[in-house]
């Protein structure tokens, strides 16, 4: 089969989010059987990619996401205000949606042929929350969602994005999902 990595650059920043939902898009209009998300910043290691790939093909699974938090060590040379950060968000993600899944992480494997492009639209937002968003939504129609460990470099190129203002938008977005979704 045919391997390879593509890529889209853009030009303007709109948001990880809408990053996400142009390439799983994209990912859908060349027909694609997998999309593989994650972080350009070099924490996600692209080594990895085969075996998530491997694990949703061998669990018969819709998703194959990554978590830092099966493994005690996962987050091992993060300073520890962001492992703070990451654990609290973590927790109140697990409590407010009654979830367990590491759902913030943006280093994903989608089965394309079992997932309607459709249910990814209904995650609207499109900055740091869609990753939240669209995974609340996919677990809430069931698709088979899988976790796998995974060790995350701090930050190995640019600078972290997300603002006082993004982390008080997500709040206020997780308490609306929890208080108005559908399901």
């Amino acid at each position: 089969k045919n391997k390879m990595a593509n890529f889209i650059f853009r030009k303007k920043r709109y948001g990880i989010g809408s990053a996400h939902k142009e390439g799983i898009s994209w990912a859908y209009k060349k027909k694609f059987e997998n999309c593989v998300t994650m972080d350009a910043d070099r924490t996600h290691n692209p080594l990895e990619i085969k075996s998530l790939v491997k694990k949703l093909r061998k669990n018969k699974a819709d998703i194959i996401i990554t978590s830092r938090f099966i493994n005690k060590n996962s987050l091992a040379d993060w300073p520890n205000y962001r492992k703070y950060i990451t654990k609290i968000r973590f927790y109140l993600v697990k409590i407010i949606l009654n979830t367990d899944l590491d759902s913030s992480g943006g280093f994903r494997c989608y089965n394309l042929k079992t997932i309607k492009e459709n249910d990814f639209k209904l995650a609207k937002n499109n900055g740091y929350f869609f990753l939240i968003e669209s995974l609340f939504y996919l677990q809430k129609l069931k698709y088979k969602i899988i976790e796998t460990p995974t060790k995350l470099k701090y930050r190995v190129s640019g600078k972290s994005k997300m603002r006082l203002i993004d982390i008080i938008s997500s709040l206020i977005n997780l308490f609306k999902l929890s208080l108005f979704n559908k399901f």
